[in-house]
Formats: C-alpha cells, sequence, structure tokens
C-alpha cells in the first residue's frame, strides 16, 4: 500500500490538508439538518399521545412530561398539569417512541458510490442521524481517525448529534476485511490515509493482545474484530489469533463484536465468546439443523440486510431514494448512483456483488428462522456506500419486517433491545419510555407498531430533553407556546 506507516506531521500532513480543501464534501454550507436550542431543556407536556415503551405496549391517550433532561411523568390524558411556562405539544394522531438506537452505524464514512470523490463529513452525519430520529449510534470502526475525541464531544454537549459509543479501529488479519474491500472502493488519494488508522493488522495471538492493550486507554466501547472474507478468497484471521483478541478485551472489561459473512464464521465466532454478530452470516443460509446452535450460543445478532442489498442494487444500476434520504442527501450524490458511469470497472468486485444479488433471500430467511427461535434481533444499517446515516435504519427496520418480524418488534430491536446491548444493562437508562428515563424520543404520526412506514414520519426528536429545530417543528405538529 502506498506510503502506509510512513506519513509525518510536516510533509504528509500537508498533502492530507490539501485533500481536505480539494475534495470537500459536496454538502458543506448547505443549512443544517438540526438546530440546538440555546439554554437548558425545556420542560415540556406532550398531551394526549399514544406511547410505545419500546419493548412490548402501546398505550394510546397518554400525557408525558418532560423535565430537567428525562421522563418525569406519563399519566392518562388530561390527567398532568403543564407547569408554568411549559412548552404544550398535541399528540393526537401521534406516537412517542423510544429516541432510535442504530447498532451498527457509521460516523465518519461517505455513503457516496466509489465513483463520486467525496470527503466524509462526520459532523453532517451526526445531524443526519439525528434529523431521522437515531439518538444512539454504536460505530463498530470508524473510518475518521478522531472517533473516541468526537464521542466525548457530544457527550459534553459541544457537538450536535446522537451519543456514540465507540469501537475506533477495526481488528483483522494483514491484508484481510476491510482492506481489500477499501482498495477497491475507496479513492486512492485516501486510501492511503485511512487504511492504516481504520484498521489493526494482526498475525499473531501476542499481536493481538497487545494491539488490544495498546487501544485500552481508549476506553472504547467494544472492540470490532472481521472474520468475514471480502473480497471473496481475502485472507482471514485465525482461530487462535480471533480467540486472543476477545479473551484480552474480556479481561479488560471490553465485550467485542465479530462482522460475520458465512455460517462457519459465525459458529467461530461463537466459540470464541464474541458478544454479538455483526451482520447475519449474510453470505448463504443457516442450514435448519443449525440453528438450534446459533440460538443456543445466546448471542444477539445485528442483521444489517440493508447494506448488502444495497450493494447488490449498486451492482444492478438501481436504486431509488426515500423521502429521508432526500431530505437529508444532496441531489448530487442521489443522482450519482444510477446509471453507473461506463467508465467504471467492476471487475474486481463483480464476484462479491453477484453473490449478495443472488442471497437476498438467504438474508431474510436466516434473520426470520433466527428470530423465530429465540435469537435476539438488533438493528443497525452499516452506513457506508448507498446506506445513508439515519435514513439507512429505517431502510433495515422495514426490511427486518420483511424477514418476520412484526413492526412492534422492529422498532424494539432498534430501541428497547438495541439500548440494553449497547448499555449492556438489563435497565437501561434510555431506549425504554418510562419515568425517570432519559428524554431521548421521538414523535411519529401513524402508528409505527403497525405499519412500520409510519417510523419514518418523523415530527419531534427529542435527546436529553431537547427538541431539535422547534421553528420547523412547531410548523409541523402544531406546537403551542
Amino acid at each position: 500500500m502506498p506510503m502506509s506507516g510512513q506519513l509525518g506531521a510536516g510533509r504528509w500532513g500537508g498533502v492530507l490538508l490539501t485533500l481536505l480543501i480539494v475534495f470537500a464534501p459536496a454538502c458543506r454550507g448547505a443549512p443544517p439538518l438540526v438546530v440546538r436550542p440555546s439554554g437548558p431543556p425545556e420542560t415540556t407536556l406532550i398531551r394526549n399521545v399514544a406511547v410505545f415503551d419500546g419493548l412490548t405496549t402501546r398505550t394510546p391517550g397518554r400525557d408525558v412530561l418532560l423535565e430537567g433532561g428525562r421522563v418525569r411523568e406519563i399519566a392518562p390524558a388530561g390527567t398532568l398539569a403543564a407547569p408554568a411556562g411549559a412548552r404544550l405539544i398535541q399528540g393526537d394522531g401521534f406516537t412517542l417512541i423510544p429516541g432510535l438506537i442504530d447498532v451498527h452505524g457509521h460516523v465518519g464514512n461517505s455513503s457516496a458510490p466509489p465513483w463520486v470523490s467525496t470527503f466524509p463529513d462526520p459532523d453532517r452525519n451526526l445531524q443526519s442521524y439525528l434529523y431521522s430520529g437515531v439518538t444512539t449510534v454504536l460505530d463498530p470502526a470508524d473510518m475518521a481517525t478522531d472517533a473516541f475525541k468526537r464521542r466525548d464531544t457530544v457527550a459534553h454537549g459541544e457537538l450536535v448529534g446522537p451519543r456514540i459509543f465507540a469501537a475506533g479501529p477495526m481488528f483483522t488479519v494483514p491484508g484481510g476485511h476491510p482492506i481489500g474491500a477499501m482498495r477497491l472502493l475507496v479513492p486512492w488519494w485516501i486510501r492511503w490515509y485511512v487504511i492504516p488508522r481504520f484498521t489493526r493488522e494482526v498475525a499473531t495471538p501476542d499481536a493481538a493482545r497487545a494491539a488490544v492493550a495498546a487501544l485500552a486507554p481508549s476506553r472504547p466501547d467494544v472492540i470490532k474484530v472481521a472474520i468475514d472474507s471480502v473480497p471473496l478468497g481475502a485472507p482471514t484471521l485465525g482461530v487462535e489469533v480471533l480467540r486472543a483478541i476477545v479473551a484480552e478485551s474480556h479481561a479488560r472489561g471490553i465485550r467485542a463484536v465479530a462482522h460475520v459473512g458465512t455460517v462457519a464464521d459465525g459458529l467461530e465466532a461463537a466459540d470464541a465468546g464474541v458478544d454479538a454478530w455483526m451482520h447475519g452470516m449474510y453470505k448463504e443460509r443457516i442450514p435448519d439443523e443449525l440453528i438450534p446452535r446459533f440460538a443456543a450460543a445466546k448471542i444477539p445478532c445485528v442483521a444489517t440486510i440493508v447494506v448488502f442489498d444495497s450493494y447488490g442494487d449498486l451492482y444492478e444500476g438501481r436504486r431509488t431514494p426515500t423521502e429521508l434520504e432526500s431530505q437529508t442527501v444532496s441531489r448530487d450524490v442521489l443522482a450519482s448512483f444510477v446509471p453507473v458511469p461506463k467508465s467504471y470497472d467492476f471487475s474486481a468486485t463483480a464476484p462479491f456483488f453477484q453473490l449478495l444479488t443472488t442471497t437476498r433471500e438467504a438474508r431474510r430467511d436466516n434473520v426470520r428462522r433466527l428470530h423465530a427461535a429465540g435469537v435476539t434481533i438488533l438493528a443497525g444499517a452499516d452506513a457506508q456506500t448507498g446506506v445513508f446515516p439515519g435514513p439507512g435504519l429505517h431502510r433495515e427496520l422495514a426490511l427486518l419486517v420483511e424477514a418476520g418480524l412484526s413492526p412492534a418488534e422492529a422498532i424494539r430491536a432498534a430501541t428497547g433491545d438495541a439500548a440494553r446491548f449497547v448499555t449492556a444493562r438489563a435497565d437501561p437508562d434510555f431506549g425504554i419510555v418510562a419515568p425517570g428515563k432519559i428524554a431521548d424520543l421521538v414523535l411519529v404520526e401513524g402508528d409505527p407498531t403497525v405499519r412500520i412506514s409510519d417510523v419514518r414520519n418523523v415530527r419531534l426528536v427529542v435527546k436529553d430533553g431537547v427538541l431539535f429545530d422547534p421553528a420547523a417543528i412547531d410548523r409541523a405538529i402544531g406546537v403551542k407556546p
């Protein structure tokens, strides 16, 4: 790889600065998607709204009082008096759900196709997540180099965005995933800088343990390890190295999650003791007789159906933007997916993309049977080429319903169960609508527990009790001062 490991603060730092200027994101200069009001969270009373708690129950006719950044009280409609100066919102026809959680989000990625030269814009990605009702993101490998700093900046209220759980770099074998894919898909002018920062290449158990130890002071929320072979035929991590990564992570109180592709990958990860499967054995159908073995592992699965469907669509030259994508993504980027430029060479990636087009039903069938067997399915979109931060999760929720989850179960996969996983707590402080919980909430028009498409009708986003872009909210749902 040209110039990897040879960067200095001088010459190559200047090159990078030039690249940042020349290849600035297409959306730079666009109006912000969300604006944080000044001052502390307002006391807010939402009247006569249906409440889905994030687990099992949707209850109509509730008054919900938000105070001090938390849900203070929930009571039958008409029974709560508004405190002096409280903001009032009429909730008739709306459902209040927990803020959505993307359990496989990426803050530092670009979602443009590989033939378009745009530099990732993490700040804009954070706004897009929040605009779409995503108030928490687990980022299991960030292409940007300041993942932990950004996590902390958001937590301190210095940057607008969802709360972030971050892994930092991805652990892999030398030359393994995602290095091969990045060499094919990431523009040459930035890949030399990104690859050594996005990955930790480890060839032996000792090297694996040392790499985990070196990352630990950054306080990663999880360690991400890649087992999958991408592109097809790429080298994969040995079992002993995988076990060393997981054991060292656990010894330091850090959970490990595994990017898997095949049934064998998933079983290797389970035997090594990983804490989640990132992706749902997407390359092939799990044999029926092995479903009980996967269920017995008691490991949650972040399905990410959407990312593999998206690459299949990219290869087949078709893509229709959703309304949320049209609201959050530049027209030029959306228009750049179709048609594929005649100059773009698919030959190196064609076998992998062809596989993704032929395994669409297998992915859904795997999720359907794993879910039926008791495996906890979590919602994650894996933002990257063709999968946009925020809107991508809404596509994933629809696909989970396609794969056999009820609309309420799909929402739970992005709220209550997702919160339990990212916090490693049975009773998390967010992801559930209940008195005392953090006021991370989304007000949607309609009933998404019956029609999953209604979850896209985002009319109000609340994070830590803060109502975002209140002027637009006023116009949309008739907030009364």
